[in-house]
């Protein structure tokens, strides 16, 4: 298969500091790929990276199969970048979305294209007119959003398209970025702390961690300390006093994680050397990667995503609001390293 961006051996820092750590990382066309983590875990500088508008300490980036350097001026017109801060120039809704087309030259009716862009992003052709100033923070970054989808880029990537902006906004950015997909076929290269939104969205979903990579899911880490209960486990307090349970961690302020997989919704009692915790279902949604159910559940002060959670018919158990319990093993932790 030919990748439309591929990473080999990429390693950067800043100040001396390890932000980027990747021996490889290829992404099909056409696809959507998230990118999940805490903040400081990389994700921007990977975007930047992917970009081609940050120049690596080392390793190469390669577009189409072709290496290429940063600000590449063919690169350029091919992939554009959403960063997280909204950033409009003084000027009208009309002259910031033609602002692109222009140096491009790749519209001769610039009026026509704007009112199409606004339209995907769910705003009316009269916004055009529109100053800068007059915008909501949401329809402030659905112009700039607008604005790059003028453009029909290859690839697009976004750094936490949805972070400051309302549900309409949020609801109407997710519409357009999905018709680019299917209408032009865009690469789509997403960062965000809205785990339903990213999952909902995604095709597959890339947990990234101190700029590695990390080969399982980061939906349900838990952060130290930890108190030694005996010989073989740890366990942390949760806020409404319940205790999540694990096996000795490598230090007791190490992070843990659990694989939606490794938790299951429970039914009775848990089974011999399994645990258990109650809480409130939030959500359910459909895992587009493993087409099985993904269920949201709040214990405490902490959130966890069940995968492929057995949901019985005629349980109430397992609606939005009602209480449920999971069930896992101390031991199916996984440590991350720093």
């Amino acid at each position: 298969m030919q990748f439309i961006l591929q990473l080999r051996n990429i390693i950067h820092r800043y100040n001396g500091r390890t932000v980027l750590d990747i021996p490889k990382l290829d992404i099909e066309p056409g696809s959507i790929t998230g990118l999940a983590g805490p903040n400081g875990s990389g994700k921007s500088t990977l975007l930047t990276i992917l970009s081609c508008t940050e120049r690596c300490l080392s390793g190469t980036v390669f577009f189409n199969g072709r290496p290429v350097q940063p600000f590449d001026p063919e690169i350029r017109h091919r992939i554009t970048m959403l960063p997280q801060e909204t950033y409009l120039l003084r000027r009208s809704v009309f002259d910031n979305i033609s602002y692109g087309l222009k140096i491009r030259k790749g519209s001769r009716n610039l009026r026509s294209a704007a009112g199409h862009a606004l339209e995907l992003v769910g705003l009316n052709q009269s916004f055009a007119d529109r100053s800068w100033h007059e915008l909501s923070g949401g329809e402030a970054q659905r112009v700039a959003l607008a604005a790059r989808l003028a453009l029909k880029p290859e690839c697009l990537l976004l750094d936490e398209p949805t972070a400051s902006v309302d549900m309409e906004s949020a609801r109407f950015i997710r519409r357009a970025l999905l018709l680019a997909q299917r209408e032009w076929g865009t690469t789509l290269i997403i960062a965000s702390h809205q785990q339903f939104w990213l999952n909902d969205i995604s095709d597959r979903i890339i947990s990234i961690y101190n700029g590695r990579i990390l080969a399982c899911c980061f939906e349900n880490i838990l952060l130290g300390p930890w108190k030694p209960v005996d010989s073989n486990l740890s366990c942390m307090e949760l806020a409404d006093g319940q205790k999540m349970y694990v096996q000795r961690p490598p230090q007791s302020e190490s992070c843990a994680v659990f694989a939606p997989e490794s938790l299951a919704v429970g039914h009775g009692p848990p089974q011999e050397g399994k645990k258990s915790l109650t809480g409130i279902m939030t959500g359910i949604f459909l895992d587009r990667q493993q087409d099985s159910p993904r269920i949201h559940v709040v214990c405490g002060d902490q959130r966890f995503v069940v995968s492929g959670a057995d949901t019985p018919n005629g349980s109430t158990s397992c609606r939005p609001g009602e209480q449920i319990t999971l069930h896992y093993a101390p031991e199916d932790v996984t440590w991350l390293s720093e």
